[in-house]
């Protein structure tokens, strides 16, 4: 049920409830016919006993109760007609869409007939009363269930206008929702188009207000991206060039490559720091190849800028598994544990690679719960000299889950393992 969408909801329970009243007009309508019939069967009754029992001004008193002595001969009403009720000596028939009361007096032996009348209290005693009895008597009302299928029309009328009516709310309101959704992938915001003073047109403009906000923030943000990479880098190239000029003074080609390492790898961790800013923010725009996970697990090595690689032992199973992945942003989040693993054991760190997951593990002591929030870059419970800021294991997980993998951590036997998993668990 989650799942159906309000427009097929709604039109569902439309069409059941359209069916259910049309249904109910056409067994209501059934029964008034049929009491209708019922009643004009008792005025016959009625009127055969006024007939019976009334001389003279007979034909006055059926016109009261809307009867009247027919014309038409009962044989061709018989043969032309429909049976509507029956009992042991009259019918009542319809005839051209009129109802005739038919004796059938006829048949029955007259001095039965007489008995019988007697015992009705009907005054019926030759055969003239018999024959005057013999004629068939006409319904003068019509029978007729216009009134209630004018009633149908006026309902039904109503039902499908209400329809509409909604129908056309919540396609405004499906539109509103692409709208708001090609407002949210393109790069630049644009206004939604408000086309009423309803709730719907209010919500509208409360998510152009909000956007543009959200607009502004988004200029402002890039701005200081822009403002705070020129200021950094300035100094580093200025550092860079610096160290040059020491290490030749100096002599020292060993003191100028550790310089020249410093600042190179200030100048790399600044740029991881504005790819994870776009990729959380949605701009970093993945570009998917599939590569070889033994193949990423080196280019990582490479970016760690680091001369003795000893420390580091790679392992794979026999199937080489392959990962579909940006492999850049892929290569800087497996770089970062590495470099953690690296940072915070003076052992080897082992690098494991199978179909389903590359476990990076280093002795060490089991980290606090605290520090196990990858989801948070900053954390001030934990934030020392030693220990850092908890930057790279921030960056690593968002790569990490951009590419729809998960990052894991357990300690056993102790060594720190974390786990990047290629399918969630």
């Amino acid at each position: 049920m989650r799942n159906i969408s309000i427009i097929k909801l709604i039109s569902f329970f439309f069409f059941a409830a359209l069916i259910t009243v049309n249904l109910a007009f056409f067994i209501e309508s059934k029964r008034q016919v049929r009491d209708a019939e019922y009643l004009t069967y008792e005025r016959f009754m009625l009127g055969m006993r006024i007939r019976g029992q009334v001389e003279g001004n007979a034909a006055k008193q059926l016109a009261q109760i809307g009867l009247k002595n027919s014309e038409l001969d009962p044989i061709k009403i018989r043969q032309g007609g429909e049976k509507i009720f029956s009992d042991s000596y009259t019918d009542m028939i319809r005839y051209n869409k009129k109802f005739y009361f038919v004796p059938r007096f006829s048949s029955i032996d007259p001095k039965m007939f007489s008995r019988i009348m007697d015992a009705a209290g009907l005054n019926i005693s030759n055969k003239d009363d018999i024959a005057k009895n013999d004629v068939p008597l006409e319904n003068l009302e019509e029978i007729s269930s216009n009134g209630i299928w004018i009633l149908w029309l006026v309902v039904n009328i109503v039902m499908v206008a209400f329809f509409i009516a909604v129908l056309k709310k919540l396609l405004r309101l499906r539109n509103l929702k692409n709208m708001i959704r090609r407002a949210g992938e393109e790069d630049k915001f644009r206004l939604i188009k408000v086309e009423a003073n309803d709730e719907i047109g209010q919500i509208a403009g409360e998510f152009n207000t909000t956007m543009q906000k959200i607009d502004a923030i988004k200029q402002a943000r890039a701005l200081f991206l822009r403002n705070i990479l020129h200021e950094f880098r300035n100094p580093i190239m200025k550092g860079r060039i610096m160290a040059d000029m020491i290490a030749e003074i100096l002599q020292d080609d060993k003191f100028k490559s550790r310089l020249k390492q410093i600042f190179i790898r200030l100048e790399i961790i600044l740029g991881e720091v504005v790819k994870v800013e776009k990729l959380v923010s949605n701009e970093w725009e993945l570009k998917k190849n599939k590569h070889r996970v033994i193949d990423i697990i080196d280019h990582s090595v490479d970016m760690l800028l680091i001369k003795d690689t000893s420390r580091i032992e790679v392992r794979a199973d026999g199937e080489i598994s392959a990962v579909k992945v940006d492999f850049e942003l892929y290569a800087t989040g497996v770089k970062n544990l590495i470099d953690n693993a690296l940072k915070y054991s003076s052992g080897k760190v082992l690098v494991n690679i199978d179909k389903n997951a590359v476990c990076i593990s280093s002795m060490g002591d089991e980290l606090e719960p605290e520090r196990l929030d990858f989801d948070r870059a900053f954390n001030r419970k934990i934030e020392t000299s030693s220990s850092g800021l908890g930057l790279g294991l921030y960056i690593a997980n968002q790569i990490f889950k951009k590419h729809g993998h998960t990052l894991k951590y357990k300690h056993e036997d102790g060594k720190n393992n974390f786990l990047i998993c290629f399918i969630n668990a």
